[in-house]
C-alpha cells in the first residue's frame, strides 16, 4: 500500500525506513515500512506505505501500540499501600476507596492527567481503565484525558458509586462509558448483579469484572450475567479454565498487582487452555502503567508455573486485546491505528522487546 502525500505544511517532513520483523496476528513477518516525520513538536509520524519482504530500511523491530487491558486510573492519587489482604487494601470499604472518597475532584484529575502523560511515553496507546465513582468519576476522567492532550484510546470500564445503585444513574453511567466494570461477583447481592447485568446487557454495553482474585467464585453463575471478560482469575482452576475456553471469555492477568499480594496468575494452564489473555498493570498504586515492564513480569512469573513463549506473552499486549475484547477501531483518534518501533536485536523479536526492551529503545510511535 503506497499514500501519496501531496499535502503542502508549513512545517518540515522527513521520509525514514525501517525494516525488520512486523508482528501481525499471525506472527512476525519481515517487512518495511515508510515512515513520515512531523519534525513540528506535538506532531505525530506517519506510516505511508508498507512492503512485506522489504528490507532497505533501518533494523527495527514494529509492533502493534501497546494495549494496557486493565488499569485503575483513578488510583494513580493514593499513595503508597499499607501492608495488608486485597480486601483491606483494594476492596469495597478498603484502604484504596477511603483514600479515593478524601481526595478532591482536582486532585484526582491531576493525577489521571499524569498517568496518561506517562503510558503515553510508555509507548501505551489504549487502555482499557475500570472507572469507579460513578458519574463523578467518569467526568474526573474526561477532564483529565482533555487536560493531557494526548492521543490515547481510552475505554471506560464505569461502576455506580461505591455501596448503591440506582436504575436512572445506572443508565446515565452507560450512556456516557464503554461499558460497566465491576469489582466481583461476590461484591453484590445475586438480585442487584443480575439487574445491573440486565441494564448493561439492554444498553448494548459490555460488563467486566474481577473474578476469583481472592477467593474462588461460582464461574457458572458469574458467565450466566453475560460478561465481555473477567480479570484475575487467580484462585480459579484449571477446570475454571477450560470454561472460559469453551466460551470464549477472555482473561486480563496482571501479574505485578498479583505479586505485591503474594499471588500468581497461572499464565501457562490458562493458555494450554485455551484462554485468550490479555494483560494489564492494574491498580495505578501498585504499578506503573508501564507495559513493557508488565511483560517482562509476566514471562518470569509464568515460568514459576510452567514453560510460556515471549511471542506469547508480547502477543497479550498488542494483538490479543484489539481482537478478543473487540474495542471500536476508532475512538475519538484520526489514526485506524498506531505501531511501535524499536530498536533491537531483531533475531529473536519477541524475547527482545519481553525482556530487554526500555523506553530508551523506542524509535517512535506511528499512526497507520
Amino acid at each position: 500500500m503506497v499514500n501519496n502525500i501531496t499535502d503542502a505544511h508549513p512545517y518540515p517532513k522527513k521520509m525514514k525506513k525501517y525494516s525488520g520483523p512486523f508482528l501481525t496476528r499471525d506472527g512476525f513477518v519481515q517487512a518495511e515500512i515508510t515512515v513520515l516525520e512531523d519534525t513540528e513538536e506535538g506532531q505525530t509520524s506517519r506510516i505511508v506505505d508498507y512492503v512485506e519482504g522489504g528490507d532497505t530500511g533501518d533494523e527495527a523491530i514494529i509492533i502493534p501500540a501497546l494495549f494496557n487491558s486493565h488499569t485503575h486510573m483513578g488510583d494513580s492519587v493514593v499513595g503508597r499501600p499499607p501492608k495488608g489482604s486485597i480486601p483491606e487494601i483494594v476492596g469495597p470499604g478498603g484502604y484504596k476507596h477511603k483514600a479515593l472518597s478524601e481526595a478532591t475532584d482536582e486532585e484526582l484529575i491531576r493525577a489521571m492527567k499524569g498517568y496518561l502523560e506517562r503510558a503515553y511515553g510508555y509507548g501505551v496507546r489504549y487502555i482499557m481503565d475500570f472507572r469507579e465513582g460513578g458519574l463523578k468519576g467518569l467526568t474526573a476522567l474526561e477532564r483529565a484525558r482533555e487536560k493531557a492532550g494526548v492521543e490515547m484510546r481510552v475505554y471506560s470500564m464505569a461502576r455506580p458509586p461505591e455501596g448503591r445503585w440506582d436504575k436512572t444513574e445506572l443508565r446515565e453511567i452507560l450512556k456516557r462509558a464503554y461499558g460497566m466494570g465491576l469489582s466481583s461477583y461476590r461484591d453484590f447481592e445475586p438480585d442487584d448483579i443480575r439487574a445491573i447485568a440486565t441494564e448493561t446487557r439492554d444498553m448494548g454495553k459490555p460488563l467486566a469484572m474481577h473474578c476469583s482474585e481472592h477467593v474462588r467464585e461460582p464461574l457458572d453463575e458469574v458467565l450466566d450475567l453475560g460478561v465481555h471478560h473477567l480479570v484475575h482469575m487467580i484462585e480459579a482452576d484449571k477446570e475454571d479454565f477450560s470454561v472460559c475456553a469453551e466460551n470464549n471469555v477472555p482473561v486480563v492477568v496482571c501479574p505485578r498487582s498479583n505479586i505485591f499480594f503474594r499471588k500468581v496468575p497461572d499464565i501457562p494452564a490458562m493458555l494450554d487452555a485455551g484462554i485468550t489473555l490479555c494483560l494489564g498493570t492494574d491498580n495505578a498504586m501498585l504499578s506503573s502503567s508501564n507495559m513493557l515492564r508488565e511483560m517482562e513480569a509476566a514471562y518470569r512469573v509464568a515460568k514459576l508455573k510452567g514453560d510460556v513463549e515471549p511471542l506469547d506473552i508480547l502477543m497479550m499486549s498488542t494483538c490479543n486485546p484489539r481482537k478478543a475484547l473487540n474495542p471500536p477501531s476508532d475512538m475519538g483518534t484520526k489514526s485506524r491505528d498506531c505501531y511501535m518501533i524499536i530498536k533491537g536485536d531483531a533475531r529473536d523479536p519477541a524475547y527482545e522487546v519481553v525482556t530487554r526492551t526500555s523506553t530508551k529503545d523506542i524509535i517512535a510511535v506511528a499512526e497507520w
